[in-house]
């Protein structure tokens, strides 16, 4: 779009910072090429009209903007000019920011004579910030806050005069107007959000300067943020637009709620853990929403994934009103809530004919917890009550229903960890249900129910057919039936010593072929070439030869054309499928593996004529001992020889009642020298 506009008249307040500001939009301009004449003309806001009006009274949110907006709508200006800190929650009707410009910097500075620690008890700092005033009070409660307006060199004159031993300004104002030299400290707080940014608005409707103005806008290079809602812990029960959004992902804040499993979707993303239990967070909710912030400055696809729904019983609405408050765009992806999923999941109806016709979900944690003050829940007249993340307060919920009268028989479910592979469901009635789940030792997270629908539940039906799975990826084997999760391995990477690096980064170009036979030997290969900033340009010609669908879908985020999947899941299928695709004779292939990796496929694609190479980039090594479950267990599923042998070390013996299963010949020939019998389910 050709934009040919000699002139342009630009409004401002008449500070000497707003009109240095004013010239700095210019420059900018300038500097993408757009040189224009600025008509400049200055108003008085109704915040200048009147500087002994602290700004910590309840001035209107317009009290910066209100004159420039009216000469924008009057058409008597084209743009305004503004500090963007300044800006109305809501600009007027017809309005609209044009363009941000980048943060000169975003912190607050103190001026002074002394620096701020050295300041002595009943000290004067002055400041019109309430959120400034909040935070000096917390740093040193005996300093003396008093309200001050007028412009920074107004300010700083203040201290001259002897009013007061320091103000806190913006750093950004010092160094716009040259007066860096002032600056004593820079305080350690997270500053106004916008600060140290400029704000071009204009009419909505000219689309022509919008467009001019876009130019200078940061907002285009700024990322995506997602609040995407994980399920109530069960991975299959994420939303497929959910799952669209992890892939897409650079960067993952994860909480302690979402299922880890549902990070093998974000391949390429950086994976942080922000989980918060009772006791136990990890950084507090204003530094994870900054970091959220900063990654979307940096242009990254950004994934906060919650568990349950995000705007349900946690910090989702915090965490988009800070975000918008910098002008940064979120998008909320709704999950399946754990209020509503673990109910369904185990049969109990919330709601139902002439039994009940109400529901509430109430948060086990009140208001007033951090201040130790809650000791009682308003308890609704309903007729079912869902109880979230209310195991803790057992009591009170207990002792608070009681006082509304609720009856000793009512029945109550309480649910750890619904849906998920180790869930567990303890049953009772107002009287009984405290030491059921004490003697139970229910662990949270735990959704409590209560109220005459709970009679829907039956124990019998749900306990029965359940598999116990003993390998690392249970999801795959759901649909054989009820999965009951006991993990008899665990994997960590392997860390190579700098001349193994040294010599694969040296010799990768030499191989025609790469061997995969798990999804974690594709997770820590690429993870050693990552770290070394390792071109994979040069691997893509390369044939890749993968065991299983999990396998090429840990591979697929790489792009690679040439990958041969054996769909048969054991060596002998792999071999099978390579036999039929390749003459391997004299081919040389890297075979990343596990320090228990079968032998076998190397002698046998050695005997093909082949020369492999084998790494190892992984340790699967046996998980401590657990208490083994056996309520309704009728199968157990062992996927390698190292988890029937970590079994049998661990427990003894296999139940006889249980029938076993294996995932191919090599499991169950470990199986049958240990003295068992198995059914194989991935045969040759």
């Amino acid at each position: 779009m050709n934009i040919n506009i000699k002139k342009i008249r630009v409004a401002s307040r008449q500070s000497p910072l707003a009109k240095v500001q004013v010239d700095e939009v210019h420059s900018l301009l300038q500097e993408v090429n757009i040189d224009m004449d600025f008509q400049k003309t200055t108003y008085v806001t109704g915040g200048d009209k009147d500087k002994k009006i602290p700004l910590t009274a309840n001035n209107p949110d317009d009290f910066f903007t209100d004159t420039l907006d009216e000469a924008l709508l009057n058409r008597d200006v084209d743009v305004a000019v503004h500090s963007a800190k300044d800006l109305p929650q809501s600009l007027r009707e017809g309005l609209c920011i044009f363009a941000l410009t980048a943060s000169v910097d975003e912190t607050d500075a103190f001026v002074g004579g002394l620096h701020f620690d050295e300041l002595a008890n009943g000290a004067r700092v002055g400041t019109s910030s309430v959120v400034r005033q909040e935070f000096v009070k917390k740093m040193k409660p005996e300093i003396e806050l008093i309200d001050i307006r007028g412009t920074i060199e107004e300010r700083i004159q203040f201290i001259e005069e002897g009013i007061c031993s320091g103000i806190i300004v913006a750093t950004a104002a010092l160094k716009r107007l040259g007066l860096q030299k002032h600056i004593k400290d820079i305080m350690p707080w997270e500053s106004t959000p916008l600060q140290g940014q400029l704000a071009i608005v204009g009419r909505r409707d000219d689309h022509t300067l919008k467009t001019l103005f876009s130019k200078i806008d940061v907002r285009k290079d700024y990322g995506s943020v997602y609040l995407v809602g994980a399920g109530p812990g069960d991975p299959d029960l994420i939303t497929v637009k959910g799952l669209k959004a992890l892939k897409q992902a650079d960067c993952v804040f994860y909480d302690y709620l979402a299922h880890k499993d549902l990070l093998n979707y974000a391949l390429k993303a950086q994976k942080v853990y922000v989980g918060k239990r009772k006791g136990a967070h990890t950084l507090p909710q204003a530094e994870l929403s900054k970091l959220i912030r900063l990654k979307a400055l940096e242009g990254k696809n950004v994934v906060r994934l919650k568990g349950g729904d995000p705007l349900i019983f946690g910090r989702g609405a915090e965490e988009i009103e800070y975000l918008r408050s910098y002008h940064i765009g979120v998008r909320v992806i709704p999950g399946v809530s754990s209020a509503t999923a673990i109910p369904s999941s185990i049969g109990v109806p919330l709601t139902a004919r002439d039994i009940s016709s109400s529901v509430a979900f109430i948060s086990g944690h009140g208001k007033d917890e951090k201040k130790g003050l809650l000791n009682s829940i308003d308890i609704p007249n309903v007729d079912t009550i869902c109880f979230l993340m209310g195991l803790t307060k057992l009591d009170i919920i207990l002792s608070s229903l009681k006082s509304a009268s609720w009856k000793e028989e009512t029945p109550i479910l309480v649910i750890s960890r619904g849906t998920c592979e180790d869930e567990k469901i303890v049953s009772g009635n107002l009287k009984t249900i405290a030491q059921k789940v004490l003697d139970q030792k229910l662990q949270p997270p735990a959704l409590i129910i209560v109220g005459p629908t709970v009679k829907f539940w039956d124990q019998e039906l749900y306990r029965g057919g359940r598999i116990l799975y003993t390998g690392t990826n249970p999801e795959k084997f759901k649909p054989l039936g009820p999965i009951v999760h006991l993990p008899m391995i665990q994997i960590e990477p392997i860390q190579l010593h700098a001349d193994q690096i040294q010599e694969l980064m040296s010799s990768l170009h030499r191989y025609d072929m790469i061997l995969f036979t798990s999804r974690f030997a594709v997770k820590y290969f690429f993870q050693i070439l990552e770290k070394q900033n390792y071109d994979l340009t040069g691997l893509k010609q390369k044939n890749y030869l993968v065991i299983g669908e999990s396998t090429a879908q840990a591979l697929s985020q790489y792009q690679f054309k040439r990958v041969l999947i054996a769909q048969r899941e054991t060596s002998e299928g792999l071999l099978h499928a390579i036999v039929n695709a390749f003459d391997i004779k004299n081919k040389k292939i890297l075979f990343p593996r596990s320090s228990l990796s079968n032998p076998n496929l190397k002698e046998e694609l050695t005997k093909m004529g082949a020369y492999v190479e084998q790494l190892t980039v992984y340790r699967n090594t046996k998980h401590p001992k657990r208490d083994l479950p056996v309520e309704g267990i009728e199968k157990i599923l062992f996927t390698s020889p190292s988890t029937v042998r970590n079994f049998l070390q661990d427990y003894n013996e296999i139940p006889g009642q249980w029938k076993v299963l294996s995932k191919g010949p090599v499991t169950r020939q470990s199986l049958k020298e240990a003295g068992y019998e198995s059914e194989v389910l991935i045969s040759d």
